[in-house]
């Protein structure tokens, strides 16, 4: 039986996937270097450190990676400022049950801390979350294992007994290296055949992952 349940942040809990590569391309603009979107997809999922590198090599010398996350998160604050923070369907009802069952859940993200803390306090979930790994507080970030890892151990329970929420390649490789129960909420991009197959099970909205908890 799942015992705590793990959530992703970005493109799973809100809609900010999207804006982010809204973001990302306003940045683009302001600062001169090119943006692809295919790029910006794979790497979704990716802590920032891994990501400058990665892009540097994707995006040319013009890219420079502090000044593009200064550019992104001023164009995010923004437009969360003035629309609130875009949430997932679903995800009050999933923690409105998961609370009613007594099963804990805790946020697992690459995100940094400051940024996580702030959109689950505008959303209104801070206190549904009984423990919290954020962006460079493990050593090595996803794909690795080590946030769920690590999440899981804060909630006192072993990575089998929790359910991962996942919307990207990369969260569902980290949830299944962590031996963690994978469950994919696609976001941008449907999975293929491949990625289906490291999944526990694949669902359309986060209230679908409620009929879940007792399968596994």
């Amino acid at each position: 039986m799942v015992r705590g349940v793990l959530f992703d942040m970005d493109g799973l809990m809100f809609d900010t996937e999207r804006l982010d590569l809204e973001a990302w391309e306003h940045a683009g603009r302001e600062l001169g270097f090119p943006t692809d979107r295919q790029t910006l997809l794979f790497v979704r999922g990716m802590a920032d450190a891994d990501l400058a590198n990665y892009l540097r090599e994707a995006f040319g010398p013009k890219f420079d990676p502090v000044r593009s996350r200064q550019a992104r998160l001023a164009y995010s604050n923004a437009w969360i400022q003035a629309h609130g923070m875009p949430v997932k369907p679903g995800l009050y009802v999933l923690l409105k049950e998961l609370k009613k069952r007594g099963i804990p859940a805790a946020l697992a993200t690459s995100t940094s801390r400051s940024t996580a803390m702030g959109y689950l306090e505008k959303a209104g979930v801070k206190d549904d979350f009984a423990a919290s790994v954020c962006g460079r507080e493990v050593e090595r970030t996803k794909p690795a294992p080590d946030v769920f890892q690590k999440a899981a151990s804060l909630l006192g329970l072993e990575p089998s007994e929790c359910m991962v929420l996942e919307d990207s390649p990369h969260g569902i490789a980290a949830a299944c290296a962590a031996g963690c129960i994978p469950v994919m909420v696609p976001d941008l991009s449907q999975p293929d055949e491949e990625l289906r197959a490291q999944c526990a099970a694949v669902v359309s909205s986060l209230e679908q992952v409620i009929a879940l908890l007792d399968q596994f």
